[in-house]
């Protein structure tokens, strides 16, 4: 299979050579190509080209490896010159309303198109790294990354654009519990109780992370008020301790809002399920779903 990778990069480099040695004949595109791009090349005995439209005419998969402020314009340069029923697979980080208007032309192309979400850190896991897809091509791209044990996992009824909008929501989400355990464990360290604290926090592993993760927005559209207190006074003890307090005036915020919610508009249950808690959810903070 012809594969024609466009950036030259970290990722594509990554999935490149592995592509390379299970048979696949691999052409390599950058505007700009690094020292170690070019030393790959000559060791692989590759070409390497500056020019998109001189590398996808004849390649059965074109893949995207590009910054995701340029996915678009990428995207619509290989597309006008690729062959139809080619594989188009974008695996930049870019803005999922920009991968869906590509895939948008790629169909009036009849090209398939992929999205496809790197979930973890390529540079210590390379081609092993999860990968989440969706698109009209998913198929044909899971036996692509199958070729070489890469593991992509399709989104289930996905289309393209959702693989990047659910990595930046987990991105929101893992970014956000590293920032806070970063302030949390530097002043456990401080204070001596670090392996304490694992093991008072060790009722979580007790459920699953979707029955954890539901209990928090359940409860917290009831319990909210009295939490507050608790944000409080645990700011109040580490800025006491002269630790370095970032996150939590975020967290302490978002308590207060909805207190202040829940004062002027009420559920109507103590007890609501998780449909009841985002419905109400939405409706305080004037958001649509």
């Amino acid at each position: 299979m012809k594969i024609g990778i466009i950036g030259a990069g970290e990722v594509g480099l990554t999935y490149a050579r592995p592509w390379s040695v299970a048979g696949h004949d691999i052409i390599l595109c950058d505007l700009k190509p690094s020292p170690a791009a070019t030393a790959f090349a000559a060791d692989s005995g590759l070409d390497i080209s500056t020019s998109i439209a001189d590398v996808v005419p004849d390649c059965d998969v074109v893949v995207s490896c590009v910054f995701g402020t340029v996915s678009l314009a990428v995207a619509e340069q290989a597309l006008a010159c690729m062959h139809k029923n080619a594989l188009y697979i974008d695996m930049t980080t870019a803005d999922p309303a920009q991968i869906r208007i590509a895939a948008e032309r790629s169909t009036q192309s009849d090209i398939l198109y992929v999205d496809v979400a790197i979930l973890g850190a390529i540079a210590l896991t390379h081609e092993k790294t999860n990968l989440l897809g969706a698109g009209v091509g998913i198929d044909r791209a899971q036996s692509l990354y199958a070729s070489i044990g890469a593991p992509l996992k399709p989104v289930e009824g996905g289309a393209a654009g959702d693989a990047a909008a659910l990595k930046i929501l987990r991105s929101v989400f893992t970014k956000g519990l590293e920032a806070l355990t970063i302030e949390c464990f530097m002043a456990a360290e401080k204070q001596g109780v670090t392996d304490k604290l694992h093991d008072a926090l060790s009722d979580i592993d007790q459920a699953s992370l979707r029955d954890f993760l539901g209990a928090l927005i359940r409860t917290h559209v009831v319990h909210a008020p009295r939490r507050l207190k608790e944000v409080e006074e645990a700011e109040r003890q580490l800025r006491a301790a002269d630790m370095p307090v970032s996150v939590l005036p975020g967290v302490k915020d978002l308590f207060q809002r909805t207190a202040e919610q829940i004062s002027s508009s009420p559920l109507d249950t103590a007890a609501p399920t998780l449909e009841q808690a985002f419905e109400w959810l939405f409706k305080v903070n004037g958001v649509s779903r």
